[in-house]
């Protein structure tokens, strides 16, 4: 077309009719003008659409994290229920002393709660990546993008609750290292060969621990700190991210 209308050109000049050949420089012009239009069109659609692609990308894989992060959180429920089930029991002893309970009834209430901490493991890769790129911006979901803004504080939060609750697992397994026998205890607990520990020739009682008030106050400060983090974070936390894994989905499906 641009060869045309410069021969076009040439001829009108040859026979000095300016006004046509004005005519024609002008189209020449606006036809420039309109490839390049059509050309940084062109561009913005190919750039949406790697942008878009690059979005779908991203859900996709914060949906996997996500998907891995609730299996996480119901392990770690899991355990706080094992954990509780053993707190009910030994308080239930606090309240209600029976003189016939055994060295090894105990340690079976102790187990879980003295066995485990509570430690997460919550997967961040592609939400860290994302926002260390600043491309948290490239997510168009207001909803997604606010949830994904959220996540960091909130797990913050959960983990200083976490921490709590260990504190305090911590300091009844203390007391039993001051006062009793830990020995006795992996003997009860049926792991003794397991860790190569020889199990005592006499059985060390563990039992007053049911007569400790320090103790007592320490199971009652694990099951206020363990609720907490089961209603408060745990819970919410699983909530908010079934809540995220929905709208990855309706995006995706879009």
């Amino acid at each position: 077309m641009l060869s045309i209308l410069r021969k076009l050109r040439l001829k009108l000049l040859s026979k000095r009719k300016f006004s046509k050949y004005l005519l024609y420089a002008v189209g020449e012009i606006i036809l420039v003008v309109v490839g390049i239009l059509i050309a940084l069109q062109i561009n913005t659609w190919n750039e949406g659409y790697t942008t878009k692609e690059k979005e779908l990308k991203y859900l996709l894989l914060i949906k996997q994290e996500m998907l891995s992060n609730l299996q996480s959180i119901n392990m770690e429920r899991e355990i706080l229920d094992d954990y509780f089930k053993g707190l009910e029991q030994i308080l239930e002893a606090y309240a209600h002393p029976d003189p016939n309970i055994t060295n090894k009834e105990l340690s079976g209430m102790l187990a879980p709660i003295l066995s485990n901490d509570m430690d997460i493991n919550f997967k961040s890769g592609t939400l860290n990546e994302i926002i260390a790129n600043g491309n948290l911006k490239d997510i168009t979901n207001d909803s997604i993008r606010n949830i994904l803004a959220s996540i960091d504080g909130n797990l913050e939060r959960l983990r200083a609750q976490e921490t709590r609750v260990n504190d305090y697992i911590a300091k009844g397994n203390s007391i039993l290292e001051k006062k009793g026998s830990i020995k006795q205890l992996v003997s009860d607990f049926g792991v003794s060969a397991e860790y190569g520990i020889p199990k005592n020739t006499k059985e060390v009682s563990n039992l007053f621990l049911l007569k400790d008030q320090e103790f007592e106050n320490i199971m009652v400060l694990a099951v206020l700190t363990g609720v907490s983090l089961d209603e408060e974070h745990y819970f919410i936390f699983e909530k908010e991210i079934k809540t995220l894994i929905n709208l990855i989905d309706k995006e995706l499906r879009q």
